[in-house]
Order: structure tokens, then sequence, then C-alpha cells
């Protein structure tokens, strides 16, 4: 029996055999069939080790389902009672100590400002609060998502000494205070800090 010449391309609607051209199964499929498979985000978690001055350590545990928001989950000691500054800096660096994590996490070049405005940094996690008993705390945010262009792996947890002012300190002021609320809100020196990463939801 005769070789018979086949062209056959699985993502047409039609194919050689021989010199006829015949139909293929994908001419009859719905268009619904023929879409690429998209398939949803599994569920992602991450986990970051602080450590710092003064005793100041803890784990912060961070779960996001789908493309969903992501819940923070803190455990912290050795932090005086009060209010604390917390924060996703942009780098995981800590060869210099919390220094070199660089500044808040910031895609989109905007004022530092509360977890809920508009205008605030991606990192901007607004305060935590510290009793006798330690810092526990639980944070969800839409804008920290753990895949992605604006992934928070492999970034840090940056916990500070002072109150963060969310931004509303007043610019007008004549030195430091005023210049850096924008900035950093003021919240002082950074105590501990650790590097996210991806950990078996």
């Amino acid at each position: 029996m005769a070789a018979v010449a086949t062209s056959v391309n699985l993502s047409a609607k039609s194919a050689l055999v021989g010199s006829k051209k015949v139909v293929t199964a994908r001419a009859f499929a719905p268009a619904s069939a023929r879409r690429a498979l998209v398939v949803e985000a599994a569920d992602k978690k991450a986990v970051c080790v602080l450590t710092g001055t003064a005793g100041v350590e803890g784990v912060v545990t961070f779960t996001q389902s789908g493309d969903g928001p992501t819940k923070v989950v803190g455990d912290l000691k050795g932090l005086a009672a009060g209010k604390h500054g917390f924060h996703i800096h942009e780098f995981g660096d800590t060869t210099n100590g919390c220094m070199s994590t660089g500044p808040h996490f910031n895609p989109h070049g905007k004022d530092h400002g509360a977890p809920t405005d508009e205008n605030r940094h991606a990192g901007d996690l607004g305060n935590v609060v510290a009793t006798a008993d330690g810092c526990t705390f639980e944070i969800e945010d839409v804008q920290i998502p753990l895949s992605g262009v604006n992934s928070i792996i492999g970034r840090a947890c940056v916990i500070h000494e002072l109150e963060d002012d969310l931004g509303k300190g007043d610019s007008s002021e004549i030195g430091t205070q005023g210049k850096t609320s924008k900035t950093t809100g003021n919240a002082g020196a950074r105590l501990a800090c650790g590097v996210i990463a991806l950990t078996p939801a």
C-alpha cells in the first residue's frame, strides 16, 4: 500500500491527508473548549522570623487563598508596651542589620499612609500594639500578595521603635519630623527584621 502524505495541524480546523482537505475535530469544538486552560492560584503561605536588638524577636506568618487578601498573623516578644510601626520593606537584605532592608515596599510610588488610605505604600501595615505579655496581631491586606509582580516574597518585615503617625504628621514642621511623615511615618529605629520566605501551605 502506497504511503499517503499527511500534514496535520492539531490547532487548526482542517488537515491535509494526501491531496484531500479534511475537517478536524477542533472545527466542531465549542469556543469554550478551545480556550487556554486557566488554573486558579493555590493557597500560599510564607513565614518571617524577626530578630533584632534588646531581645526583640518573633514570627510572622502570611497566608493567601487564590488572589484574595493576604492574612498576616504575628507573635512578637521584647517590645516596650505601646504602639509600634510595622512595615514591609523593599529588600530582603539583612547583611547590615535592618538598615539594609531599604525603604518601605512602594511599587506604585505613593506617599506613606495608613493601611486604609488610597495613597499609601504597599508595605504600610500601620501599627501593632504590645503589652507586658507580648504582641500578637492579625492583619488582612490586599496590597501584599504572595505571588505576581508585586509579591512580598524575598522582601523584609520590620518592626519599629515608635508609633507610626500614618503619614498624618504636620508637614509644615521645620526639621526632620515633618519631612519624614510621608516617607517613614516617623516610626523611629528599626528594632527587629527578617526576610519573608515561602513555606509549604
